[in-house]
């Protein structure tokens, strides 16, 4: 029986490790980075050494980037094969013994066609960018509130913005289911047209253009819907930003020791914001590819879902019958069973 294949399995648990490395490492090399940028403006003579650490921690930081796009690729590729192994199984296994089962080939074109780069984004820009993102932006906000006490203020609204984004979650994924419905439609269409054209079977009504444009106008809708949610968590997080910069500004306007390190916090503000409007559009991602990835098992395993519901509808029927119970014998009176006559033709109703 196939499944679907778990996310860290095999070689993916040990990417995963030097991703939540490297995370770390860009984190720490932010706060050294902006440590050694307030050495620069503090210091009265033209000293090389601040400079010169400043200079080697932006190049680690952006080696660093570079390994972590590398290893996340390699990550979310050794995932999309195993789903594309697991779903050439299970259509080769199904054909062999159910020959009339290859003329019902569009669900599976649909998945092996348009599932696999939702499945890849749903492995990189999904999960690995939000969990490298979270650790990165979350131990410098740490390093900020444990080592920075000027500077806990401006964290507020990035905190403000981490929750509305967690809210705004749920009506961006109905979005997103209503847009892969929209896009399945059209897909089936295009698919029933195509063969009735190529083998001659054309509707006397017309080609379809008609049917085409209504589903196309609905696929639109619903791609700008989406647009549209996935926007307005983009703008929480950037405006979150701004807005941790101005009270930070403000702050150190107030006080003298706040202005000496403004630079290096700004630096890690920056850092913090620029993780969350990157967490955004991992759970942006995460969203679509996890609906990719519901319908991947529920091809790949139907067995569960008929499973569940069976068990469901008999926990509901059983709930049933027992309220029945109740309102009957607490709303009317009980009644004697029917007498049992023993010969058949009293069983029988008059006429």
């Amino acid at each position: 029986m196939s499944a679907v294949p778990p996310l860290l399995v095999g070689k993916r648990r040990r990417l995963a490790a030097l991703l939540a490395l490297l995370a770390l490492g860009e984190a720490l090399l932010a706060v050294l980075f902006a440590a050694a940028l307030d050495r620069v403006l503090a210091s009265a003579n033209a000293s090389l050494i601040p400079l010169l650490v400043a200079g080697g921690c932006a190049a680690m930081l952006a080696v660093s980037m570079l390994l972590a796009r590398w290893v996340g690729e390699n990550f979310a590729q050794d995932f999309v094969a195993d789903c594309r192994a697991a779903i050439f199984a299970k259509v080769t296994r199904q054909t062999t013994v159910d020959p009339a089962a290859a003329s019902r080939d569009a669900r599976w074109l649909t998945v092996l066609l348009n599932d696999m780069a939702a499945l890849r984004n749903y492995a990189l820009r999904g999960t690995v960018r939000l969990w490298t993102s979270v650790l990165a932006g979350g131990a410098a906000a740490g390093w900020i509130a444990l080592t920075m006490p000027l500077l806990r203020p401006a964290l507020l609204p990035l905190l403000l913005a981490a929750s509305g984004i967690i809210v705004l979650l749920w009506p961006l994924t109905q979005a997103i289911t209503a847009q892969r419905r929209a896009r399945g439609k059209i897909n089936r269409f295009l698919i029933r047209r195509v063969r009735a054209e190529l083998a001659g079977a054309v509707s006397p009504k017309g080609h379809g253009f008609r049917k085409l444009t209504t589903l196309s106008g609905e696929l639109s809708d619903a791609s700008v819907r989406r647009a549209r949610q996935a926007g307005v968590m983009d703008a929480i997080a950037t405006f979150a930003g701004l807005a941790a910069a101005l009270a930070a500004v403000w702050e150190a306007h107030n006080t003298a020791a706040g202005r000496a390190g403004i630079a290096g916090a700004l630096t890690l503000l920056g850092f913090v914001a620029a993780r969350l409007l990157e967490a955004a559009r991992a759970l942006h991602a995460r969203a679509g590819g996890r609906i990719a990835l519901v319908r991947l098992a529920q091809l790949l395993d139907p067995e569960p879902k008929n499973i569940a519901r069976f068990a469901l509808h008999t926990w509901a029927a059983g709930w049933k019958q027992k309220a029945a119970a109740v309102l009957g014998s607490s709303g009317q009176t009980p009644r004697l069973p029917a007498p049992v006559h023993p010969t058949a033709t009293s069983q029988e109703p008059s006429k």
